[in-house]
């Protein structure tokens, strides 16, 4: 009995549904559906209708998230494109800051040199203007430069400006450019000399004596104990050159370079020594080590002589200066003077007329040379200026 009632029941329901029309699947694109494709009701049996719908509308939405990505891509290239083109732009105008930073950085250097190259070219100039002046005074004042005379000041200024114009390195009478008669006019003699006092550096001598093998006379530091096997080997190769020069005319070139290695290690020596470093900062000689140092200077100077001219002189002492040779006439003692770098010291009391008769031969010399000095003609930097 109840199985026969629910086959009754499904019949009845079965029919119903038929005559009313319902199908088994409805396209549910309402608002609050969550889809937009064929959505098979819970209730109805499978059918081939809704296996071709729902193919047709997921090829359709399909299309559509293949058109929403064609967009979504369009606009991140759009964006990167732009990110690019904001990226072009500031490396342009980092790039163009750089360089103006640059060029205004030349621009700059270029100013400062330029203002730097002024100032030392109104230096030169006012250098010029001072010893275009001072000539003047010389050349037509004389007597109101009575002290500079006496002192020497006078005399070292036109020994300067001797050297720079007409003084050989080496004084040759035979290739001289002065006659024999200007020469005998510049002629000095023994009694003049005997009241010129000539001095360079610390050292000072009379212009009517020998000086010679003056070389015994290290500074003090270089008179250490330290320093008596380097300044030994130095003495002993000095000697083999001047006793080559004096019996073979010449010393060899092994010996040279001998002696200017010997004075190469006794500068090392001394440079390295921290004995006279500590001993020069504890007390406070820094007048000793420069001093010394200098005195190192000059004999690599002598060696240097040595090397392009063979003169030997030097090594005899710090001069190594003869009247007989030297003092002949002014030409002579000038270019002496110019070569070891000598000086006028001051006049000795009663021997102030030495100096003025020096003046007057110095005077007439430089005269004859005078046009040709660069250094008394101050230039215009107006143009310079600008």
């Amino acid at each position: 009995m109840p199985r026969l009632l629910l086959a009754i029941w499904f019949y009845a329901v079965s029919a119903s549904i038929l005559h009313s029309n319902v199908i088994a699947q409805e396209v549910l694109v309402g608002s609050g559906v969550p889809y937009r494709y064929p959505h098979r009701l819970l209730w109805a049996s499978y059918d081939p209708y809704f296996a071709v719908t729902s193919h047709v509308y997921a090829q359709a939405e399909l299309i559509r998230a293949q058109g929403d990505a064609a967009v979504s891509f369009a606009y991140a290239r759009n964006l990167n494109a732009d990110a690019y083109s904001k990226e072009l732009d500031n490396w342009i105008k980092e790039l163009r800051v750089y360089w103006d930073r640059k060029t205004l950085a030349e621009q700059k250097k270029l100013e400062l040199g330029q203002v730097r190259q002024i100032k030392r070219m109104r230096y030169l100039n006012d250098q010029k203007w001072q010893n275009s002046r001072f000539w003047d005074r010389l050349k037509n004042h004389p007597e109101l430069s009575t002290s500079r005379i006496k002192n020497g000041s006078a005399l070292n200024f036109m020994l300067a400006r001797l050297s720079a114009t007409s003084l050989p390195y080496r004084f040759d009478s035979s290739n001289s450019r002065f006659s024999d008669d200007a020469l005998d006019q510049l002629s000095l003699d023994k009694s003049l000399l005997a009241n010129v006092t000539l001095k360079q550096g610390p050292f000072k001598f009379s212009a009517d004596h020998d000086v010679d093998e003056t070389i015994h006379l290290w500074p003090y530091i270089l008179r250490w104990d330290e320093f008596n096997d380097a300044r030994q080997t130095f003495e002993r190769m000095r000697g083999r050159v001047v006793n080559e020069s004096t019996e073979l005319g010449q010393a060899s070139v092994a010996s040279i370079q001998g002696l200017h290695q010997s004075l190469v290690a006794l500068t090392n020596v001394f440079h390295r020594s921290k004995s006279v470093t500590g001993w020069v900062k504890q007390h406070r000689r820094y007048t000793q080590f420069h001093s010394a140092d200098r005195f190192l200077q000059e004999l690599d100077r002598e060696i240097v002589q040595l090397e392009k001219s063979g003169d030997i002189r030097p090594l005899h002492g710090q001069s190594g200066y003869s009247p007989e040779s030297d003092g002949g006439n002014l030409v002579s003692l000038l270019c002496f003077m110019n070569r070891n770098g000598v000086e006028f010291a001051p006049a000795s009391p009663g021997g102030e007329f030495a100096y003025h008769n020096l003046f007057v031969l110095m005077r007439g010399l430089y005269l004859t040379v005078a046009e040709e000095d660069e250094s008394l003609r101050p230039a215009n930097l107006g143009e310079l200026a600008k």
